[in-house]
């Protein structure tokens, strides 16, 4: 081993995601030149699924560590890493307060690479605390638009973008799935009034008159949420509308859809669960919010946002154009974009250039 490089991830999801999946692509992919890739996940991940596939990560030969629950503990701990990885730069995945306190009083000589995965927003002494705390690192926006939001919370700063990889091959993991003969939608159904569910219950009560189309949609956590919103709308769940739970082979999902929805009214980052879909195969509808806008992915359709009457138009004329011989030739052309753009390797080879 030559050196060690630390990501510090704030991530306790149920899956490993796209995420952990472009971070073991990455050590896998430099392991040959001697640079070992060490991980520290928070302390919750114990309590969690994600001590389930933070396992896996150890069995496939990963060095993973939690953090504590004591903030002194964390302190030796973080030592320790440093210490017996000999440790060079620290990439800071997602916010944790704590650690970088941690990491600016006991480790101002290591360079720091920090990633804002979603929008950050400057208000307060917090903002000015991490301006502070920030101050020597190397900021990194995952999405053009995230990029440009931080631009204006640190001013005369330069902020770099890297767009995140999508997991193209865990896509093809498909489990057992009973889809009617139907034109099928698809939508997230986390936080209904970010993700636009409402705006996408509504604009279904009025395309239900005149198309037979299926609407399902993916709830990892808040279900009830979700379930008022749908006792808000409809009263009882109409039979056209399925709930799905969160699953590992997403793929699953996608490729029995024909039409991914992201009425999203904001998001923090560009949100690849579109980009995926296409890549299954679906044709692809957002809101027209700059998070969603992107010029490396030319075929997805956009409505003006939180417009009924343009979401109603837009998915008409999708669920029209789903067995339409030209729309082969949009899903192929979205493929390549997607593959061309935003494959494991790809991002692989930009994020090497900051190590």
């Amino acid at each position: 081993m030559n050196f060690g490089v630390l990501h510090i991830c704030d991530y306790a999801a149920a899956y490993k995601g796209g995420f952990i999946n472009a971070l073991e692509f990455l050590r896998k992919d430099v392991e040959k030149d001697g640079t070992e890739h060490i991980y520290l996940f928070p302390h919750r991940a114990l309590s969690t699924n994600a001590k389930n596939w933070i396992e896996e990560l150890r069995r496939d030969g990963a060095t993973v560590y939690v953090q504590t629950d004591s903030f002194v503990k964390n302190i030796l701990l973080l030592k320790k890493i440093v210490r017996e990885h000999k440790v060079k730069k620290i990439f800071r995945h997602f916010n944790d307060f704590k650690i970088d306190v941690i990491i600016r009083l006991l480790f101002p000589s290591i360079p720091v690479v920090r990633f804002f995965q979603c929008t950050y927003s400057a208000s307060g002494l917090s903002h000015k605390i991490r301006t502070f705390l920030y101050k020597k690192d190397v900021l990194v926006g995952v999405s053009k638009s995230v990029t440009e939001k931080a631009e204006k919370s640190f001013p005369g700063r330069e902020i770099k973008t890297l767009e995140h990889a999508l997991s193209l091959d865990r896509l093809s993991k498909v489990d057992p799935f009973s889809k009617p003969d139907k034109v099928a939608c698809l939508t997230m159904g986390y936080n209904c009034k970010v993700k636009g569910v409402d705006l996408t219950f509504e604009v279904f009560k009025r395309i239900r008159e005149k198309y037979d189309a299926l609407l399902y949609v993916v709830v990892a956590s808040h279900a009830e949420e979700l379930e008022a919103e749908i006792k808000k709308h409809f009263g009882e769940k109409p039979e056209w509308l399925t709930v799905l739970p969160p699953t590992e082979n997403i793929g699953t999902y996608y490729h029995n859809t024909d039409i991914i929805l992201s009425p999203s009214r904001t998001e923090g980052a560009l949100p690849f669960v579109v980009f995926e879909a296409m890549y299954c195969g679906s044709i692809a509808i957002a809101s027209d919010i700059p998070q969603q806008i992107t010029d490396k992915v030319s075929t997805v359709r956009y409505f003006k946002s939180e417009d009924l009457d343009d979401y109603e138009k837009v998915l008409s004329k999708a669920i029209e154009d789903v067995a339409a011989p030209e729309t082969e030739n949009e899903r192929i052309k979205a493929k390549e974009e997607i593959s061309a753009n935003y494959s494991m390797q790809v991002w692989c080879d930009r994020f090497k250039e900051l190590i």
